[in-house]
């Protein structure tokens, strides 16, 4: 037998509050046997449960329902046609963040339950699940003890509004009552920190971590405060949320930044490891922006680690696209950067085959046979960019200065003019621009008209490049201005 006030909150939640239960599963004998449990125990219709096997099909519903501020639970299962449900997770909560969640599993570990807790989980049950059990979750995420959710709601409003004063008067009522609240000590610790009493605030959450060691927000809020402070401490209490809850890719990388910065190389790069294998594992959506950051954080300190990253992101995908192109972009210049311009130009090569019509990839592969010496075929490149899209370097003095010199370099007197005219418009005081293009129009009217310029190629009348070539080599050229996708 269900306890009456546990029916009686569900019941009115759905007939009287209009709301409704979501559920995503593949699993159809649970679909069933909750489609029994809302529509026989709690005497309610069917269409007041909406079964869907497809994420997009749900999260299309509960946005909808969002819209119509239409409350609803959404049950979730671990695993999706054996996929975990993660991205699914936390896409949903990004787009709805007040919605209720639980997660449906056959088998939970400790540290699957706290990264669930992480992402806004309200519930974890475990499978199989009885009616009573079902009715229990429901009612306890629908409506928590009525006296403490309303204090606690005051509490986080009044730190919304960043009333500090207010807001540490009222934890200090909730913890009255409740002197072992984890999540009020909590909150008591975001007032002291608003009115700039960091280590009161510290000593709360310490307490918090102390009441509730499974809580996840205490540690969080440790981290935080002694980051700011830069503090020792923050690495030891980030390490500390990673063994509770080690399925969280992100405070991985937090960590291993932490390290780069100590200098200490090898303890990142393990932390970089992980952070990457766990995100390929249970949220594969997160795993471009991973490594965007992790390139964003070691190119500077040590680029073979970003080599390492973009490299794995790319060779780890099935089928590449154009969401990749970003990551083949970056590879190159990185390469290029570290004088590796022939492996640069075979990460470019690679993206063509992916988008051949876009001009930047084009461009600036020409930059990395240009660096190689290999001029003409840059200017194939550059060209090949220019015939896609004869404005793609507009707005842009680094990209119009490059194309200028290259024709220069290659006695395209003419050709180079219009790019340094652009260089101009952009940025009249560039002095580089300025003397070029003083030098080409000085060229220009002495270099054969076309007509003859054609007639004289096509006999024995060829540029001595190779000397060029040497001449130039004993300058040492400014870094080139990449495009970026």
């Amino acid at each position: 037998m269900f306890g009456e006030s546990t029916d009686t909150i569900v019941h009115d939640f759905i007939k009287k509050d209009g709301g409704v239960i979501v559920y995503l599963s593949d699993d159809f004998v649970f679909t069933r046997a909750l489609r029994n449990i809302v529509s026989r125990v709690i005497g309610l219709s069917g269409d007041s449960l909406l079964a869907f096997s497809s994420m997009n099909a749900a999260m299309k519903k509960c946005l909808e329902l969002q819209d119509q501020s239409i409350p609803c639970v959404i049950f979730i299962e671990r695993m999706i046609e054996n996929k975990p449900s993660t991205d699914f997770i936390i896409n949903l909560k990004r787009e709805f963040p007040d919605i209720k969640m639980v997660v449906l599993t056959w088998e939970a570990t400790q540290e699957t339950v706290a990264y669930f807790f992480e992402l806004g989980v309200s519930r974890v049950l475990i499978k199989p699940a009885s009616a009573n059990m079902v009715i229990d979750a429901l009612a306890e995420v629908i409506s928590p003890t009525m006296e403490l959710k309303q204090q606690i709601e005051l509490c986080e409003e009044l730190l919304e509004k960043q009333q500090y004063d207010a807001a540490l008067e009222a934890a200090d009522r909730i913890l009255m009552n409740r002197p072992d609240s984890a999540r009020a000590l909590v909150l008591r610790g975001n007032a002291l920190m608003g009115v700039g009493e960091t280590d009161r605030a510290v000593q709360c959450y310490m307490a918090a971590h102390e009441a509730k060691p499974i809580f996840m927000a205490p540690l969080i809020k440790l981290a935080e405060a002694f980051k700011e402070m830069e503090d020792e401490r923050a690495l030891a209490y980030m390490k500390e949320l990673d063994d509770i809850s080690p399925l969280n890719p992100e405070r991985k990388i937090d960590i291993a930044e932490e390290h780069l910065r100590k200098g200490e190389h090898e303890e990142a790069e393990k932390y970089l490891d992980r952070g990457i294998t766990v995100a390929e594992k249970e949220v594969s959506s997160m795993v471009g922006d991973l490594t965007q950051r992790i390139v964003d954080a070691v190119t500077a300190i040590a680029p073979n680690l970003a080599v390492k990253y973009l490299n794995r992101v790319i060779d780890t995908k099935r089928v590449l696209g154009r969401d990749d192109l970003v990551h083949f972009n970056r590879l190159g210049i990185i390469l290029r950067g570290e004088g590796r311009w022939a492996e640069a130009v075979e990460v470019y090569g690679k993206a063509v085959t992916i988008a051949p019509e876009d001009p930047v990839i084009h461009y600036n592969m020409g930059l990395a046979h240009w660096e190689g010496k290999q001029r003409m075929v840059a200017l194939d490149c550059f060209d090949r960019a220019l015939s896609i899209d004869p404005n793609f370097y507009a707005g842009s003095v680094g990209a119009a200065l490059n194309i200028g010199l290259l024709h220069l370099e290659l006695r395209r007197y003419r050709d180079s003019i219009p790019f340094f005219e652009h260089v101009l418009d952009l940025d009249p005081e560039n002095s580089l621009a300025q003397v070029k293009l003083v030098e080409a129009r000085s060229k220009a009217e002495n270099e054969p008209d076309p007509v003859r310029k054609a007639s004289e190629s096509a006999g024995d009348t060829v540029f001595d490049l190779t000397m060029s070539d040497s001449k130039k080599s004993k300058k040492k050229r400014k870094p080139f201005t990449n495009l970026e996708l």
